[in-house]
């Protein structure tokens, strides 16, 4: 499979320090971009995700990069062979087991409590291809010039139909809370050539309505536009985007 990506993690316009961070192929991206053309074998074990944190003075930094370093090194020693249920299965494990440790370190360091951060992307095994999603960071798919959001917000707005005031509470992050969980869904044989997935942060959701996300990949599909219009929107918070073209 051959791929075209784009990746940025932007600070935004008002913001202090920048709590999103990019995990991509094994590479993490804060404050920084980059542009990839790259090729995955049938065997390949490869993730793009983007994690939003929040809490504390700098616990969001800290359960942003927790979360991401933990699932780089649980790809690492993901077995191969597995089927769709044990690959599940470990991803679920992966979930309790991050959660608690950012649990932990939110009593541990100073100023972190409290601290937790959203999870979504995707994650190719082989030939199965997951969306991932923990939080309100989404996943769409930009196919044929319409955009569609291909994960669920675990948000008190999505909950109540955007009838509550309170549009940036979650009810599900890693960290934060007794408990997590993660939505796993099976793409595989769904990918298409020319499809175009956009994972991003609620700081640009929140920024840009959907039909002008779509009108931007439709006119000018890169990263750096997306995040230019939210900056334009007024940017209020982080921007992270990761932008996977599926060439052939």
């Amino acid at each position: 499979m051959l791929l075209k990506s784009e990746i940025n993690s932007d600070i935004g316009c008002v913001r202090v320090n920048n709590e999103d961070m990019i995990l991509f192929g094994g590479e993490f991206f804060r404050d920084r971009s980059a542009k990839q053309i790259f090729e995955l074998s049938d065997t390949a074990r490869f993730a793009a995700v983007v994690a939003d944190g929040m809490g504390g003075h700098d616990g969001g930094e800290f359960a942003s990069e927790i979360a991401l370093r933990c699932f780089d090194d649980f790809i690492l020693a993901l077995p191969e062979g597995l089927d769709e249920d044990e690959v599940a299965s470990s991803l679920k494990r992966w979930t309790e087991e991050t959660h608690r440790l950012i649990l932990r370190k939110s009593h541990e360091l100073p100023g972190c409590e409290g601290m937790g951060s959203t999870f979504c992307g995707l994650l190719f095994y082989g030939e199965m291809v997951f969306a991932l999603n923990i939080g309100d960071s989404r996943l769409y798919r930009f196919r044929g010039g319409i955009l569609k959001q291909l994960t669920t917000d675990h948000s008190i707005r999505q909950l109540t139909g955007g009838l509550s005031q309170d549009s940036n509470q979650i009810y599900n992050s890693l960290g934060a809370g007794e408990s997590a969980f993660i939505d796993i869904k099976n793409l595989g044989g769904q990918l298409l050539e020319e499809d175009l997935y956009l994972i991003c942060s609620d700081g640009l959701s929140d920024m840009l309505p959907d039909e002008e996300t779509e009108r931007i990949l439709t006119e000018n599909p890169s990263a750096e536009a997306l995040i230019t219009a939210a900056k334009n929107a007024g940017g209020k918070d982080n921007v992270s985007v990761i932008l996977l073209k599926i060439i052939s």
